[in-house]
């Protein structure tokens, strides 16, 4: 609750970020960047805070199309009851995750990650 000129800390940016220093928020920006492990702790807080925040590749890796561990946290969050992710996200996370592992040659496993898909039309 402190004003603009007192700020006291960086927020928690990702990994990747974590040494580029402090970044001045864009108040325009929807949704800013933060850590995973930030969401992760905001999500204890609050059961029904936004998954789609959480699983955004940007908030773990710098490749906004690397979904591995997007896809593979969702996994867990999923067995743990945290279903109030939307179907559309749910999609985006299997596609990408599979495109990525077929790319690579890995196309048995991209199959796997589809069988996860909650709407098979």
């Amino acid at each position: 609750n402190t004003v603009e000129c007192e700020k006291y800390a960086c927020c928690p940016l990702p990994p990747y970020l974590e040494d580029s220093g402090c970044v001045i928020e864009d108040n325009n920006a929807e949704r800013p960047l933060r850590d995973v492990c930030f969401h992760l702790l905001k999500l204890y807080s609050d059961r029904h805070y936004d998954l789609d925040q959480l699983l955004d590749p940007r908030s773990i890796t710098s490749d906004p199309l690397d979904y591995r561990m997007s896809w593979h946290l969702w996994e867990v969050l999923r067995a743990l009851n945290y279903t109030h992710l939307f179907k559309q996200s749910q999609g985006v996370l299997n596609a990408g995750y599979a495109a990525q592992l077929e790319s690579e040659g890995l196309w048995e496993w991209a199959l796997f990650v589809l069988l996860h898909e909650p709407d098979a039309q």
